[in-house]
């Protein structure tokens, strides 16, 4: 079932990619239709050849203008006084002359039969483009030479461009000539190969990144599924910081405040359970201790003391029976007060305000006791959701079980400190601490310190932190002994916040 959402994504990505791809081949192929029609056929290869054509008929006139200098030259005057000379200066300067008056001319040769000749060669100026070179030879009766030969240089540039539009008007009469269709199945493959790899490699990496985000989804669907099974415990680590990541977070939030929820119901379920117990046992062991104490003052009251050795058993029984009344009656009136604890109804307080109240109540701790009480206020107004009396109750308690360490424990320069500050978070919150210097509790009662009932004092009821607990919880707060690196014992306290809304006034 958890596949499912995989094989979806994955046919929806191939779907999404195909369907333009075959959109994009049959826009593409009759776009080519249209293209190659236009630009590859018959008239367009007869204009090319016209073209071709036009340049060898320019070639030959250049040929042809050629020959006829060289023929003017052969049978000028000039040259048959010239070979007509004793000596061949006079040859070499007509040669000369005639080069200097044709720039098409590269060198001149006049060629005797016995292996003599006469040549000159044109001075190439500075600036003149590339030439292409043409031989000419021609058999003349001129004295002793019997030819001449001439090399004569054009504009490169036509040639070049003669030999290149024959190469382009053989691959283009190819083209024409070929089978129906080559050129444009040749044209549509390529185009769709090249498309189908870039559609792959998008198919690719769409899934990888599509696998990524389902394996997310999975693995929130199973915190889900644990978190359906009841445990509230599930937390899901929410990745990148995209939609699914806030999702995720918001997940683990909700499942953070469940748990807090559950914690808190679960634990005011077995207070109240604790309460019911209290009430019953309080009027169980009240009933029976007056009439207990009324019956030892009898005996004592009716004694006439004959028997000076009785009397001393008697004053000594009655004594216990009395102080062990008191204890039980001190006890029932706690476990009353536990079962009729007040209810809670909190209200927009100032933070600062209410530790100042605070601090007038418990300074006997400081005047008293020799314990030193060190309180620290917002710098700025802070509000809390609170009932000051039950509240006060509550810090009080925690003052009065940090005052009895430190006495106990005589360390140096006893302090207690209380503190309050505003909470970060997407929730508004207050937060109040309650640390000592004092010894701290031992790890081993850390999760039972909030048990009813359970103590470490010799005369406590150890209903004191259950009591605490209980008001934090009906406030919707909570609270933990902080077991942070500092000695002593440190209790927080986290409370809602009206926030700016509600309150009004929070800063």
């Amino acid at each position: 079932m958890t596949r499912r959402l995989d094989v979806k994504i994955v046919l929806m990505l191939v779907v999404t990619v195909l369907a333009p791809l075959g959109v994009s081949v049959f826009l593409v192929a009759r776009a080519l239709d249209s293209s190659l029609g236009l630009g590859v056929n018959r008239a367009i290869a007869t204009h090319m050849q016209q073209g071709l054509e036009l340049y060898r008929l320019y070639i030959e006139g250049v040929r042809s203008g050629f020959e006829t200098r060289l023929g003017r030259s052969a049978d000028s005057h000039e040259l048959a006084e010239a070979a007509a000379a004793p000596d061949e200066t006079t040859v070499r300067g007509a040669l000369e002359r005639f080069v200097a008056s044709d720039p098409s001319l590269v060198s001149v040769r006049l060629a005797a039969p016995e292996g003599g000749a006469v040549e000159v060669e044109a001075v190439r100026m500075p600036g003149q483009g590339r030439r292409r070179t043409l031989s000419l030879e021609r058999a003349v009766a001129l004295g002793p030479y019997t030819s001449i030969e001439a090399v004569f240089g054009a504009d490169a540039g036509v040639f070049e461009a003669y030999e290149k539009a024959g190469q382009e008007f053989d691959t283009y009469k190819a083209l024409v000539k070929g089978p129906p269709g080559y050129l444009h199945n040749r044209f549509v493959a390529v185009y769709g190969i090249i498309l189908a790899v870039a559609m792959a490699l998008s198919i690719v990496l769409g899934v990888f990144s599509a696998r990524r985000m389902a394996r997310r989804i999975h693995r929130l669907a199973a915190a889900t599924a644990a978190v359906a099974g009841g445990d509230l415990s599930v937390r899901v680590d929410p990745g990148p910081r995209d939609e699914v990541g806030e999702l995720v977070e918001s997940f683990n939030g909700m499942v953070g405040e469940l748990e807090v929820s559950r914690t808190r119901i679960e634990y005011l379920q077995k207070i109240s359970a604790w309460q019911d117990m209290a009430r019953r046992l309080a009027h169980e062991i009240k009933n029976p201790l007056t009439p207990i104490h009324l019956a030892a003052q009898q005996l004592k009251e009716k004694y006439d003391g004959s028997n000076p050795a009785f009397a001393r058993l008697l004053n000594q029984s009655t004594q216990v029976i009395e102080e062990e009344v008191a204890t039980l009656q001190r006890l029932t009136s706690a476990f009353s007060a536990f079962a009729k604890l007040p209810e809670v109804r909190p209200e927009v307080v100032s933070l600062g305000e209410f530790l100042e109240e605070c601090e007038a109540s418990l300074a006997h701790f400081s005047a008293e006791g020799g314990v030193r009480m060190a309180w620290s206020r917002p710098e700025r107004p802070v509000y809390a959701l609170l009932d000051r009396m039950m509240m006060k109750r509550v810090i009080d308690n925690l003052v009065r079980n940090a005052a009895e360490a430190l006495k106990e424990s005589h360390v140096p320069s006893p302090t207690i400190t209380v503190s309050a500050e505003r909470r970060g978070g997407k929730r508004p919150e207050v937060e109040i601490r309650v640390a000592d210097n004092g010894p701290g509790i031992r790890p081993e009662h850390h999760p039972s310190i909030f048990d009813p009932y359970f103590t470490t004092k010799s005369e406590g009821t150890g209903l004191g932190l259950a009591i605490c607990k209980k008001i934090v919880f009906e406030h919707g707060g909570r609270i933990w002994l902080d077991d942070g690196p500092r000695e002593g014992a440190t209790f927080v306290i986290v409370l809602p916040s009206p926030g700016a809304k509600k309150g009004g006034k929070d800063g």
